[in-house]
């Protein structure tokens, strides 16, 4: 029904890595084994789409587990790096089922494609404001270097115009190994431009605050999110000026129903892989409805990332929903229905 999407921010964009995929397959035309084999190519292709996506397959635990479930599974133990070699010995096992032909030295070609697919996958994860568990299993540590944007529409551009090149040329090795190197100096700006914008805001508060950057589309724009002992700042940095939008205070009076919400299972998996987190605590004739929201991901007035509860006042969870959500209210589809809630604290 129209209005009522729930909008969704996987890791990276998933047209992101399938053109990725794509130009995996066309870089791999450097290696002689795969240039000089038209059937090897064939499933290197083939390994390096289903590569570049295989971290994301995680997606199944929606599908049987539930949304809340794989909100706080996803980019977990599927970008571990025992899953790298796992999915590498499955896409190759699945692969070689229909190519009995292949030598054992040109399976180990497709599997250092795919391989390669899988592990850049998961770097570009880390690459973004999300970030994923990529180090389990020796720490459970979300790693994020957040300097380029969920998707980037340059990194897509440059696949699209090297798959066009490779038409054209009929020379994909050279093209795609152009095209990377351009992505690698891309990225390095990236990188160093966003521990220049880090340092330019810390002068501007107190160094002792934390402060998050979130890069956008824009390269001039940076979404910031400053946390004090008592409250969050939620601003931009637009050509070098610092502007802020939002300021929520860190309020004491609801900490005996924010501890019980927070006990829910859905809203455990919603902090356990969210970052300056506001909570909003509203009066519905049952009791309460508590809303949590990530600061980091802002959509002009609205945060799209966020986890809402519903409990009678003594404590008693009625329901409870997490994930993406595009317009403040489409959460209410997947609560129980209540009454009016009352005016949101935030503007949707």
């Amino acid at each position: 029904m129209k209005g009522n999407r729930i909008l969704e921010v996987n890791c990276m964009d998933t047209s992101t890595h399938i053109t990725m995929g794509f130009g995996l397959a066309g870089l791999a035309f450097i290696d002689p084994a795969v240039a000089a084999r038209p059937e090897l190519a064939s499933a290197v292709l083939i390994g390096t789409v289903l590569g570049s996506n295989a971290p994301d397959f995680d997606y199944g635990i929606r599908l049987f587990k539930g949304n809340d479930m794989y909100t706080e599974h996803h980019r977990g133990l599927s970008h571990s790096i025992p899953a790298w070699f796992m999915w590498t010995g499955l896409l190759t096992a699945i692969i070689y089922l229909f190519h009995f032909n292949f030598t054992a030295l040109e399976l180990i070609h497709l599997s250092g494609w795919i391989f390669l697919a899988v592990v850049l996958h998961v770097i570009f994860d880390i690459f973004n404001a999300y970030g994923t568990q990529a180090a389990r299993p020796f720490t459970k540590k979300w790693l994020s270097l957040n300097f380029i944007p969920l998707f980037d529409p340059l990194i897509v551009f440059l696949h699209l115009l090297g798959l066009a090149l490779w038409g054209l040329t009929g020379d994909p090795g050279l093209v795609f190994l152009i095209v990377y190197l351009m992505i690698g100096l891309y990225l390095l700006e990236r990188f160093f431009s966003s521990r220049r914008v880090l340092a330019m805001v810390k002068m501007e508060v107190d160094g002792n605050d934390s402060v998050t950057i979130i890069p956008t589309i824009r390269w001039s724009v940076w979404n910031i999110v400053l946390e004090t002992d008592s409250f969050f700042d939620v601003g931009e940095l637009r050509n070098k000026e610092l502007k802020w939008i939002h300021t929520f205070e860190k309020a004491d009076q609801d900490a005996y129903v924010l501890d019980k919400a927070k006990k829910d299972e859905n809203v455990g998996h919603f902090l356990k892989n969210s970052k300056h987190v506001h909570s909003v605590v509203l009066s519905i004739p049952s009791g309460y409805e508590i809303r949590f929201f990530d600061l980091r991901f802002r959509a002009k007035n609205h945060y799209p990332y966020m986890a809402v509860c519903q409990m009678t006042k003594n404590g008693l969870i009625l329901s409870s929903c997490t994930g993406w959500f595009h317009q403040a209210d489409q959460f209410k589809s997947k609560l129980i229905s209540h009454e009016n809630a009352g005016k949101n604290q935030l503007e949707a």
